[in-house]
């Protein structure tokens, strides 16, 4: 499938075939989600319906399992791989072509076989596929793209080779050529966005392991993730990722679901509380009853959320698909009714016709539309790559223009996404230097979020380096550890109550309050209270700036967070953002975007973590910060490859830009056939002389094309 009308033609066979109750096909993923009942048909009628239709499909298990997942990265691999190479060919071959086509006209009794030689190879070795594509179509009943370009590439080709053999030098096999280079380049670029939204769904599928560890009295085996049953006990080592979605038993540890909630700092587990799959377990063990099989965990919904909403169909795509269903008809009728009415009119008519016929062919050649999009998106998306903005389809182009909401998720996005030390509070006679040294002495060899930002924080002061041993994890309070002046303390306010050592809560709480999600780490040595160190995900820098920026384009903001509503309104209000929803999961997050979207607003959704997949795939508009994880960058239409929230207005404003000179090409391609095939057909010579002949007919569809590429180099002048 190439494109919108492809999609369409499975969608209604798959319909129209006897017993299928509903069908959707996905146009990145290349799959038909099928429901149908057994009784009437099956798997290998539905794939013969499909075949039928000039198209091939076979039956796939797409469950929890990771074979689907691999199974779509291979082909999108092999189909990039593919268009490259053909583009490579057609680049090999232009550049002589070209050369031999404004060859001295000294050479002309040569090179003209030349060019004749290495036309006929592009047309071999580039064009074949877009001739077959026609065919299949023609042989349905049907027109898309690849019977432009067929119609086209062919036509110039046929003129080439009659100019070659009545003496002149072929110049429409060069055209004939580049309409194949450039049409090939889009091709590429499309089948590269397609690999892209397959690798999304490889990243979810890998986060869970492949088998988990059922506990059975004392015997702990190794079992398949598909094979575990609700209500089985799993054993959840040290550092393990949870195989499925349980309750935990026995045991106490940290969790990090990032994944989930896009917090970034590990959350304490005990028994009774809920674990899911995808997250990675702590330094503690667990034992915990299985609550949902592997088909039904919030992560094997997150990949049908995903896999449901990555379905792209841009109408910029599908304006050019209604047209294509008419233009070809229409040009091929034209061009029979121009040869029959020049014919019939005179004694040289036939000769006359012809020539009108053919220039109508070799004007009509779909090259500025074929280039109108991915010409305009290559000088786009490069002014967007050397300002840190990741341009991925069409799609995000075109609804920038008619964007009205902005959904923004908190950590990674407005926040860094990383804790960081925001303040140090030392006990008397303690200086920072020393607090951070002891701390980070005790901290240095563990992999904890909060660890890792209190031994920066140490290392930037350049606090003194002294060595630990007998380091000691305490799950949920901290840990201890023997260092050269005794033993060192770090952790809650639960670990230090333990041992019975006092510490001025109310001046450490005070503290906390001045840093949004800020979690204390009180420091102790030989039961003795040091100090407080603060960490907290701070806000990025040109946030607010970035958020202000949003309200001057006239767009609404909303902050939705996973994260603790006080964190999260108080967040807003430093933003100045009014609307805030707090402490949502992934589906909700999706179905705040449904939501707006059922208000007729059209939604952008900005997010860093794989808990915001779902709703980046599901908003109009998706853009994921390039510092986070792979799936949310994956699953979005837009990247920021930088972390920089001052990126997202100057985002808006390129892809709005784009798609300005989108629609000023597509125009152009269609009024430019609107003028320039009457005047082809000789509509104007029996009054007052105007005609276009096949060679000038072959310049002016040249300049057709030029004329779209200039257009789309002004972007490179916009200012954003």
């Amino acid at each position: 499938m190439h494109c919108a009308s492809c999609v369409s033609s499975v969608e209604r066979a798959l319909r129209e075939s006897p017993g299928v109750l509903s069908a959707r096909v996905n146009l990145p993923l290349a799959q038909a989600a099928v429901n149908f009942e057994p009784a009437t048909t099956d798997l290998t009628r539905i794939a013969v319906a499909v075949a039928a239709a000039g198209y091939s499909a076979s039956p796939t298990q797409v469950g929890g399992g990771k074979s689907a997942g691999v199974a779509l990265e291979k082909r999108s691999r092999q189909e990039i791989v593919l268009w490259r190479n053909r583009l490579i060919a057609a680049g090999v071959l232009l550049v002589p072509l070209i050369f031999s086509s404004y060859a001295p006209p000294a050479w002309h009794h040569w090179t003209r076989w030349l060019v004749l030689a290495i036309g006929s190879a592009m047309q071999a070795c580039v064009g074949w596929p877009y001739f077959i594509g026609a065919a299949k179509r023609l042989r349905h009943g049907g027109a898309n793209m690849d019977t432009l370009i067929a119609l086209g590439t062919g036509t110039a080709y046929a003129a080439g080779v009659a100019e070659i053999f009545s003496g002149s030098h072929g110049m429409s096999l060069m055209d004939g050529g580049m309409i194949l280079t450039f049409v090939t380049l889009g091709k590429y670029l499309e089948a590269r966005a397609k690999g892209r939204a397959s690798l999304a769904l490889q990243k979810l599928l890998s986060m869970a392991p492949p088998v988990a560890q059922i506990k059975c009295g004392e015997i702990v085996t190794q079992v398949p993730v598909e094979q575990v049953l609700p209500d089985e006990i799993i054993l959840i080592r040290p550092g393990d990722a949870i195989p499925l979605d349980a309750v935990v038993l026995t045991g106490q540890s940290d969790v990090n679901q990032a994944w989930l909630t896009g917090e970034p700092l590990p959350v304490e587990k005990r028994s009774g509380d809920v674990l899911h799959a995808g997250s990675i377990n702590g330094q503690g063990s667990l034992e915990a009853r299985v609550t949902a099989a592997a088909g039904t965990t919030w992560l094997a919904r997150t990949i049908e959320l995903v896999r449901a909403a990555q379905e792209s169909k841009a109408d910029v795509q599908r304006l050019t698909d209604r047209v294509v269903e008419w233009f070809v008809p229409a040009v091929l009728v034209i061009a029979l009714v121009t040869l029959i009415a020049w014919s019939l009119s005179g004694t040289d008519g036939w000769r006359t016709g012809m020539s009108c016929a053919v220039a109508v062919l070799i004007v009509a050649c779909p090259c500025a539309l074929g280039l109108a999009t991915p010409a305009a998106v290559l000088v786009g998306s490069g002014r967007g790559a050397e300002n840190g903005i990741l341009i991925k389809d069409a799609l995000a182009l075109e609804t920038a223009g008619r964007l009205t909401t902005v959904i923004l998720d908190k950590t990674g996005t407005i926040t860094l996404g990383q804790p960081q030390v925001v303040a140090i509070e030392t006990a008397a006679g303690v200086s920072r230097e020393e607090l951070l040294s002891i701390a980070a002495a005790a901290e240095r060899f563990s992999t904890h979020p909060l660890a890792r930002a209190i031994v920066q924080a140490a290392d930037a002061l350049a606090a003194p380096r002294i060595s630990a041993r007998e380091t000691k994890v305490i799950p949920g309070e901290g840990l201890e550890a023997v260092t050269p002046s005794g033993l060192a303390l770090i952790g809650n306010f639960r670990l230090l109550n333990s041992r019975l050592i006092p510490v001025p809560k109310d001046k450490i709480e005070s503290l906390t309050q001045q840093h949004p999600g800020a979690a204390p780490l009180l420091v102790a040595r030989n039961g003795q209270y040091l100090g407080t160190i603060i960490v907290a995900d701070e806000v990025a820098p040109g946030s607010a700036e970035a958020i202000a920026a949003l309200h001057q384009l006239g767009l609404t903001t909303h902050l939705v967070s996973g994260d603790r509503r006080q964190v999260a309104e108080e967040i807003a209000r430093r933003m100045g953002i009014q609307q805030v929803l707090a402490e949502v999961l992934p589906e909700d997050k999706q179905r705040i975007v449904r939501e707006l979207q059922s208000q007729k607003q059209v939604v952008a959704m900005v997010g860093d973590g794989i808990n915001d997949a779902p709703a980046l795939a599901a908003a109009d508009l998706g853009i994921a910060m390039g510092t986070g994880a792979d799936v949310a960058l994956e699953s979005a239409d837009m990247v920021l490859t930088r972390h920089d929230l001052l990126l997202l207005p100057r985002a808006i404003r390129l892809s709005r830009a784009t798609l300005a000179i989108i629609r000023q090409n597509l125009w152009w391609a269609l009024g430019y056939n609107v003028v320039l095939i009457p005047l082809a057909a000789g509509v104007l010579f029996p009054t007052l002389g105007i005609g276009l002949p096949p060679s000038l007919a072959a310049a002016a569809m040249a300049f057709s094309s030029v004329s779209v590429v200039l257009n789309s180099l002004r972007l490179r002048m916009v200012s954003i």
